[in-house]
């Protein structure tokens, strides 16, 4: 089986939205047909609460390291610093903190602000965030976490306090239900059709944005009963395999703990088949 085609006659239902084009491209590539739903948007409702004090413990000095899951998240905290007149003092503070970037949207978007992560996750996880922090000594520091969307990082946080640090997670977006679930039911009902043999998931947010729009259209039991039989599921990682478990959907394929990145998830689904 080449790797152009070991993906035949397969119907994937993709739920990405930030490297959507990327992971289709993957699948096409193998031969694949893929159906597009993408889930995650974020949503800013304006400078909130803990995206403030972020801001103000940085400059204050009461950061000892700060962890940046996503470029965006970045972005939307420059901004805020901006309309505070504070941008000039975040960017000197952060200068003298350790920061750490999930990947390389966040990496870059730091280097915009003429930022350098002293590390990077590896794999862009995570689990990879957890080996950087197990890898460290933060006994007695505070650790600020910018998160991906509202979705909390317990993983994440309980590597800092097992190592003795203190961990202050904080949201700078939001993902929210869309109020049109037209597109998502079609997709679901495609699924339940037998026209969509395998469902991919990379965030945690997916899994939750789908089965609350699933539960509102009334589908969600029979999704769920589909995944132990005419629908396989692929997670990226143990985070988002996590995710899905809660939901009593059950994964088919994951990739090991060592390469949980989407080319990872790629070739653990190949590997199945």
């Amino acid at each position: 089986m080449t790797e152009t085609k070991a993906f035949r006659g397969l119907t994937v239902g993709l739920f990405e939205t930030r490297r959507q084009r990327e992971l289709t491209a993957m699948f096409t590539g193998r031969g694949a047909r893929v159906v597009a739903c993408p889930l995650v948007f974020p949503e800013s409702q304006g400078v909130e609460e803990p995206v403030r004090t972020f801001i103000e413990q940085a400059i204050e000095g009461k950061l000892a390291a700060a962890i940046f899951y996503t470029g965006i998240g970045i972005e939307a905290i420059f901004d805020a610093a901006r309309q505070f007149g504070k941008y000039e003092a975040l960017q000197g503070a952060l200068g003298r903190i350790t920061l750490v970037a999930r990947g390389p949207k966040s990496k870059g978007a730091l280097k915009r602000h003429n930022l350098t992560p002293a590390f990077l996750a590896e794999p862009p996880t995570t689990e990879g965030l957890v080996r950087r922090v197990e890898a460290r000594e933060v006994g007695g520091k505070r650790v600020a976490v910018a998160l991906a969307g509202d979705q909390p990082s317990p993983a994440l946080a309980e590597a800092i306090e097992r190592r003795g640090g203190e961990v202050y997670q904080f949201a700078v977006y939001h993902y929210r239900l869309p109020e049109d679930l037209s597109e998502i039911g079609a997709f679901i009902q495609k699924a339940l059709a037998g026209e969509i043999g395998w469902l991919v998931f990379t965030t945690p947010p997916q899994v939750s944005i789908l089965m609350d729009a699933a539960e509102k259209l009334g589908f969600r039991g029979r999704l769920v009963e589909a995944t132990g039989g005419t629908l396989a599921v692929a997670a990226v990682g143990s985070v988002t395999a996590s995710a899905l478990a809660r939901q009593g959907v059950r994964v088919s394929v994951r990739p090991s703990t060592e390469n949980e990145t989407m080319s990872g998830l790629v070739k653990a689904i190949e590997s199945s088949l």
